[in-house]
Formats: C-alpha cells, sequence, structure tokens
C-alpha cells in the first residue's frame, strides 16, 4: 500500500505545493459579422485541456499517484469536482483506475470510480479533457476524450452533477485548476502535468473564448 494512501483527503487536496507558470492569455473568439446578444455570451460551459508524461510508473507501489479539481468559483469553499488519477480515495483506498468526487467544501456530495488498471506504461502520454456545464439548476463535471496507453480511450459517460443553481461560470479560473492539482505522490515518476488550454462556451454553444497559455503543474527537475 502506498504512502498515499494515509494520508486524509482534505490534506491531499489542499496541501499540494503546486505552481502554475506564465500568465493568463484570454483570446477572444471571433466575432461574427451581425450582433451578438451579449447574454448568450455569458459562458455556460469550460473546458480545459490536461497533459500528464509518465517516465517510469511502478504498479508494485501505486506510483505515480496525482489529482485534478475544477471549480465554478474562485476558491474551494464551495462546489468543486475533484479527479483523483491511478488511484480510487473513498470509502477505501483502492489502486489504479479513476475516481470523480464532487465537493460542497469539506463535505463530499458524490463519488463515481471508474476503470481498475494500475499506469503500468513507461514514457506514456495521458491526455484528457475536463469540463464544467450548467443546464438548469445542474452544474456537471465531465471526463472527455480521454487518451492513453494504460486505460486506452476513455472519457464516455464519465460525468457527475450536482444542484448548484448557477447561472453562468463567470467567476471560474483556470488558475484555481492549476494551484490546486498536484502530483500526490510518486512525482519522480512524472515528467510534465500541464493545464495546457482552456476554453469557455456561451448559451448557444458558440465558442466565446480560447486562453492558450500552458500552465504547468510540475515538471521534472524543477524542484531540484
Amino acid at each position: 500500500m502506498s504512502l498515499r494512501s494515509f494520508l486524509p483527503a482534505r490534506f491531499v487536496r489542499l496541501g499540494c505545493a503546486a505552481v502554475a507558470f506564465g500568465g493568463a492569455f484570454l483570446t477572444p473568439a471571433t466575432p461574427s459579422a451581425k450582433s451578438v446578444d451579449p447574454l448568450l455570451a455569458l459562458p455556460i460551459r469550460v473546458e480545459e485541456d490536461w497533459k500528464l508524461v509518465l517516465n517510469e510508473p511502478d504498479g508494485g507501489i501505486d506510483s505515480p499517484q496525482f489529482h485534478t479539481v475544477m471549480s465554478p468559483y474562485t476558491d474551494l469553499d464551495s462546489y468543486y469536482a475533484q479527479v483523483t488519477w491511478n488511484y480510487r480515495e473513498t470509502p477505501d483506498f483502492l489502486s489504479g483506475g479513476l475516481q470523480l468526487q464532487s465537493w460542497n467544501g469539506e463535505s463530499q456530495l458524490n463519488r463515481r470510480s471508474i476503470a481498475k488498471s494500475q499506469l503500468s506504461t513507461t514514457a506514456e502520454t495521458i491526455t484528457w479533457t475536463q469540463s464544467l456545464t450548467i443546464a438548469g439548476a445542474l452544474l456537471s463535471f465531465d471526463i472527455l476524450n480521454g487518451n492513453s496507453t494504460t486505460w486506452g480511450t476513455f472519457g464516455r459517460d464519465m460525468t457527475i452533477a450536482l444542484d448548484a443553481s448557477l447561472s453562468f461560470l463567470g467567476d471560474y479560473s483556470p488558475d484555481v485548476s492549476a494551484a490546486n492539482a498536484c502530483v500526490t505522490y510518486g512525482s519522480n515518476r512524472v515528467d510534465l502535468f500541464v493545464l495546457t488550454e482552456v476554453r469557455w462556451y456561451g448559451a448557444d454553444g458558440s465558442l466565446v473564448a480560447v486562453d492558450s497559455t500552458p500552465r504547468v503543474v510540475y515538471e521534472l527537475g524543477d524542484d531540484e
């Protein structure tokens, strides 16, 4: 069993010394020739593209383990989602796979475990998109377009939802996602962990803005 299994969930979520490099660069989507209803431009969906590059994982010690979060607010004091990667955290620690969790501050609201395999391929690159979407009173968190050697193509029917009663995602910040993501165990087995791009969509489904600034959560050698 790894050291990670003995760490309280709250410690792991908030105790990571992750650093995001580079300032935000927000590019508005190309406007159409006709005027746009300002209400339609309010973001109700945000997508984040992520990438993690392994060097040599070790299934014998459940390494590495990492997690990501996504919040509609500027902090984690209210609603947010968390994903544990290469381990499932609650109600008991299990190695391998991933687990989607929804939280309201200190209280876990829901969880859903996906896959069981441990990361085991040398020089494996894992890519995925995670998103927040408002639909009526529901706030949904999804994993989409996932791809890795160990887990293959993943991201179908990987969603959790809660009643957050939000109108739009105006308080969302990618800096919150980057600052609260981290490699919780086995960082020496990770070459790069980075949020590569963020996209905002309006109520009519149109692309409102794009932020293409890479936010590096962890890069091997930077702390040496």
